[in-house]
């Protein structure tokens, strides 16, 4: 198969470590930063260049957007007319309306539209599902999602000033990576019925875009039972991750390193919990990345079915921007049974 690799930032970079890994060669990445190209070149030995057209006329077989998000939407309309199949970045595109228009012609022109599901193919999600779906902890009552990191230490190497992450109209501030949360919660605990959110800006340092936040706080009352707190942040250092699932009779707590459980047996106040770690073989992070460009090129030849089609991902925009909603507005909003 050949590839072409539009954008050669951090996750262009990725993405062609991910083919090499699934042992895949004839790559090709375009960028309009010649620097970009030159590291692309040197760090993985890809081919480059500097025109997404002259890229297309060597005709792919695939591509992988690894844009920042304001700019999907007018890669994938491209790609759809010239009916190459192609995986994209999260969040596939700013808004609704621009969602309509891209499920809309890649239907009728039968091409092949992978959203980015990262969050599902980790290995401690993976195992949360597993052990959720044995039932010894019981039914599921509630989750929460704390998880944040300042923008300028995203990318050190460069001015965050200068980086769509500092930018909500590009689609940083959290607008990307709530998806992600949204993917992964949606996933265990099936659709949302309501949501309230505050979404505010707290460091007064961080210079970005006139009404972006840095720290979106969301509640979100789950169709299964589950209340769901998610919090997202912009600011926070040193960078932290910490999930937790309460459970009837019991917990789950997880990083991105470590996954524990504890299993009710008797009152523990005020001891200590008897917390057990779970064994996670050969556990690596970055083997998410390489799962879910598997599972798409898995689904592109029909061997699966893609775990997040274009009309979920959405219904996960929907919240995202659902979440917006509710904050200027200072009201929870219903959502219709359509929502995942």
């Amino acid at each position: 198969m050949k590839f072409l690799i539009i954008g050669c930032g951090s996750m262009g970079r990725r993405r062609a470590r991910c083919l090499h890994s699934l042992g895949y060669r004839d790559i090709l990445a375009v960028d309009i930063q010649e620097e970009r190209r030159r590291e692309m070149t040197s760090e993985l030995g890809v081919e480059t260049c500097g025109d997404l057209e002259v890229a297309l006329q060597k005709q792919p077989d695939f591509a992988l957007i690894c844009l920042p998000p304001h700019r999907h939407y007018d890669a994938l309309l491209r790609l759809i007319a010239a009916r190459v199949p192609a995986f994209c970045e999260s969040p596939l595109v700013m808004t609704l309306e621009q969602a309509d228009e891209v499920i809309a012609r890649s239907e009728e022109a039968g091409v092949f539209v992978a959203p980015s599901m990262t969050y599902l193919h980790n290995a401690i999600h993976l195992k949360v599902a597993e052990i959720l779906r044995d039932g010894t902890l019981g039914k599921p009552l509630a989750a929460i999602s704390h998880a944040g990191q300042h923008v300028a230490d995203w990318h050190p190497y460069e001015d965050y000033r200068h980086f769509y992450a500092s930018k909500r109209a590009e689609g940083g501030m959290c607008f990307d990576m709530l998806p992600h949360e949204f993917h992964l919660f949606t996933h265990l605990f099936g659709s949302a019925k309501a949501l309230t959110c505050m979404a505010r800006r707290r460091c007064e340092t961080i210079e970005t875009d006139p009404g972006a936040c840095d720290v979106y706080d969301v509640l979100l009352d789950m169709a299964s039972g589950v209340s769901l707190m998610v919090h997202e942040d912009m600011f926070q250092r040193p960078f932290n991750v910490y999930r937790r699932i309460m459970c009837e009779e019991g917990a789950i707590e997880w990083n991105w390193h470590t996954l524990r459980v504890c299993e009710y047996g008797a009152s523990q106040f005020p001891g200590s919990a008897d917390w057990r770690t779970v064994e996670l073989k050969a556990y690596d992070f970055e083997q998410m990345y390489v799962a879910e460009i598997g599972h798409a090129l898995n689904s592109l030849r029909g061997e699966e079915v893609y775990g997040m089609p274009p009309r979920r991902e959405r219904d996960i925009l929907r919240l995202v921007l659902a979440c917006e909603a509710s904050s200027a507005s200072g009201r929870q909003l219903e959502l219709q049974e359509r929502e995942v």
